[in-house]
């Protein structure tokens, strides 16, 4: 199954960029590079998503084409 979820990338001046996921609100990482922390986010919401579909939760319906999940 693949998702695209929308993502919010912010840096917080320290050298930090943060992103989050709002359709999967438990996601949220950091990294010292956009790309770094756009892959961690890719691996935490497939991660998420994966044990939320192993315990019959639903799953958030795609939002955007930002981050691909294959689940």
């Amino acid at each position: 199954m693949r998702r695209r979820y929308r993502v919010e990338v912010t840096a917080d001046g320290t050298g930090w960029i943060s992103v989050r996921v709002p359709a999967v609100p438990e996601v949220q990482v950091q990294a010292h590079t956009r790309e770094q922390a756009l892959q961690f986010a890719a691996a935490a919401v497939a991660s998420h998503l994966k044990s939320a579909a192993e315990a019959g939760n639903p799953i958030p319906d795609s939002d955007v084409d930002a981050i691909v999940v294959d689940i």
